[in-house]
């Protein structure tokens, strides 16, 4: 059959309405998928807020503890000088105990493990994760090892998301999504900053700028902020003084500072990562994590304020004490 013109416009209007058709179809499914996820997001981002600010509060309670064991101990002399020593060890040892045990994915801070389940190189079980790395973050930290609590939330935070995907018939995809969520919200609620929760999923964990990962991202860092400023109260983590403007004669000294800075950081990295797989071949991991701690704990005989999570160091820093 010719094409005549009347039959060229005609096939024209057509394939015009199926590409519409084609993207109203996109934008329907786009908008099935956000009122499906953003409801989620913000549950995770709650139950991450919430979780969040329950292990910063156990940090607490232990820090104080070992603050007052400190000070009893210093009150008292023979054996029971060294009793920060003992609990050091023994704390120690339980956790690398309970990480051997029940769930090796979850030593460290747990970061790597979680970028491994987001490239779905590793499975994640979310509950045994969950109970281990609280509990064995509590006697780690808490006992005065020299860690952090930024990266075991941000892990419990990925663990939470991909729970909620997993009880709600997430696909994998938005289970994906949620986990990378989760890990954002934690570090949201870490830090009493929403807006680091959000860059930390699309620069860092995910490495995704879909409008759906942005969006779940940001709702869910969101929650965690609101959730965990309820809980803990708006303060930021660290108190920095109103420091005078320095004169532009300064600069130069700040380059040396983040030259400086950037070197031992990289340094420490390396060294870490070295030590860390030394001690990943160890034959007796408990043991030597009790000898850890027991040096841990002699530190803290003469030295607190060098041992924990340091933000006690770090204010007093700030504040030119």
């Amino acid at each position: 059959m010719a094409l005549t013109p009347e039959r060229y416009l005609r096939l024209v209007r057509l394939r015009t309405l199926r590409n519409r058709r084609s993207e109203l179809d996109d934008y329907l499914d786009v908008a099935r998928q956000r009122r499906r996820m953003y409801p989620r997001a913000a549950l995770v981002g709650a139950l991450s807020g919430l979780l969040a600010s329950v292990f910063r509060m156990l940090l607490t309670g232990a820090g104080n503890a070992l603050d007052a064991l400190l000070v009893w101990s210093h009150a008292h002399d023979g054996l029971l000088r060294l009793a920060p020593v003992a609990t050091m060890a023994a704390t120690a040892a339980l956790a690398v105990w309970l990480v051997r045990r029940f769930a090796p994915e979850a030593a460290g801070s747990g970061i790597p493990n979680l970028k491994a389940v987001l490239l779905r190189l590793r499975p994640m079980r979310a509950m045994r994760l969950l109970a281990v790395k609280l509990v064995g973050g509590v006697l780690a930290i808490g006992g005065g090892l020299v860690l952090g609590r930024e990266g075991p939330t941000v892990q419990m935070g990925g663990a939470v998301g991909d729970e909620v995907a997993r009880r709600m018939g997430s696909p994998p995809r938005e289970r994906l999504t949620l986990t990378a969520a989760g890990a954002g919200a934690g570090l949201a609620a870490a830090f009493n900053a929403p807006l680091s929760g959000l860059v930390f999923v699309l620069e860092d964990v995910q490495r995704d700028f879909r409008p759906i990962v942005f969006g779940a991202a940001f709702v869910a860092a969101a929650a965690a902020n609101v959730v965990s400023r309820f809980l803990s109260g708006p303060f930021p983590v660290f108190t920095v003084p109103s420091y005078p403007t320095p004169p532009l004669e300064a600069l130069p000294f700040f380059v040396v500072v983040g030259v400086l800075a950037g070197l031992f950081g990289a340094v420490y990295n390396r060294s870490l990562l070295r030590v860390s797989g030394w001690f990943g071949k160890a034959k007796h991991p408990v043991g030597l994590a009790a000898l850890v701690g027991a040096v841990v704990g002699a530190v803290a005989l003469f030295a607190p304020l060098a041992v924990g999570n340091g933000h006690r160091l770090a204010e007093e820093v700030l504040l030119g004490q």
